[in-house]
């Protein structure tokens, strides 16, 4: 029987060790150095230790609800798990590019593929932990970044900014550097100016969704604008790995529509998944686009577990008209490899564990609408 992932620490009144032996991940980084220069205390596995410590000092963390201190802390504990693949030498420094974002995505590996074996964890919190993990350098970068406003309003769509606010300042006080105090002006300038846009405390709102969907994916326009609708019809992009159930969900609600599948595409042309796919995804694109040139709404077929593949997707539907609706489909682990096992045509173990590895999980805002579907119909 799994054990709910929210009781077990809280029952562990949060404390560090009981909590960390119980995550490989954790204990393998104390093999993993830091750049003395900002981080005097040593280690990543001793940084991640100051971190979750300096969380429990807090004085907002009293205000936390169980949940939320629950998410908050596992947060804190993974944040920096990334660095375990990016961790290297340049130019004489130690440095770890990118290490929020592969953290992100290894944590959400972690818990689909092992954790959820033993804990309950439903899908929201284990995608709010992973998008706390990813952005959590934001709040000392943001004033850094060309498109300032955007990157705060575009992070407050996946997370609760609060949390981002607190794991952020807690992840400076656990660290030794030379520049804290001013860093962590930076941090509280993070959030008062979260709040000015009014991005802080909820999610932006916005004078209508096809604003939103404009200001996301163009970053041309003003986030108070107000943009007319210029769509027509429906163009639904599936997204999630092979066997999670895209096919049967086509069939029980969007057998109205034209389906251009890729896997079908292959079928006909007698071309094997491991083959080179763009030429599948030229004729597949060529359909679309005489289904784009009438109008007619058609559902695009395909795992797009790649964000940037489903960004040249929505945008290619959007510039004929089309409101791009992004559906996610998922099922456990377990599921996955049962199904694949009594498939005609099954797919290596190996080759879904690095689908797995690489997916870029579906964010709110890449489509005029997104809807995700977890665990149905098992």
């Amino acid at each position: 029987m799994k054990m709910d992932l929210f009781e077990n620490i809280i029952n562990k009144q949060f404390d560090f060790q009981s909590i960390a032996d119980n995550f490989q991940v954790i204990n393998n980084l104390i093999e993993i150095p830091q750049n003395p220069k900002y981080h005097g205390e040593g280690n990543v596995y001793i940084h991640t230790k100051n971190v979750c410590d300096e969380l429990l000092k807090l004085n907002e963390w009293k205000e936390l609800s169980n949940k939320q201190k629950v998410i908050l802390y596992l947060a804190a504990l993974f944040h920096d798990i990334g660095k375990i693949s990016c961790t290297k030498i340049e130019d004489g420094e130690i440095v770890s590019p990118k290490h929020a974002i592969k953290g992100a995505k290894r944590f959400r590996e972690l818990v689909y593929i092992e954790y959820a074996q033993k804990y309950e964890i439903d899908f929201q919190t284990r995608e709010q932990i992973a998008a706390l993990i990813k952005y959590h350098g934001l709040p000392l970068l943001f004033m850094e970044k060309e498109d300032l406003e955007y990157n705060l309003i575009k992070a407050s769509e996946c997370l609760d900014m609060n949390l981002l606010y607190l794991l952020s300042k807690v992840d400076l006080l656990g660290r030794e550097c030379g520049d804290k105090k001013e860093l962590l002006n930076k941090i509280e300038y993070f959030r008062e100016y979260s709040i000015e846009i009014g991005c802080f405390y909820s999610k932006k709102e916005f004078r209508n969704e096809y604003t939103r969907f404009k200001y996301f994916n163009t970053k041309n326009i003003w986030y108070g604008d107000k943009v007319f609708d210029i769509t027509s019809f429906e163009v639904v992009v599936m997204v999630g790995l092979p066997l999670a159930g895209k096919d049967t969900y086509i069939k029980e609600n969007l057998s109205h529509m034209h389906v251009i599948s890729l896997d079908d595409i292959r079928e006909e042309f007698n071309v094997s998944p491991r083959d080179n796919s763009s030429k599948i995804a030229m004729f597949a694109k060529d359909r679309a686009k005489d289904y784009l040139r009438l109008k007619e709404p058609f559902v695009w077929d395909a795992t797009n577990i790649v964000s940037d593949t489903r960004k040249k997707l929505c945008d290619l539907f959007s510039s004929y008209g089309a409101r791009v609706k992004f559906i996610y489909i998922e099922v456990p682990y377990n599921e996955l490899i049962s199904r694949n096992r009594i498939r005609a045509r099954s797919v290596p173990i190996k080759v879904i564990n690095n689908m797995i590895h690489k997916f870029d999980m579906l964010e709110s805002f890449e489509g005029y609408k997104t809807e995700f579907y977890v665990n149905v119909g098992i």
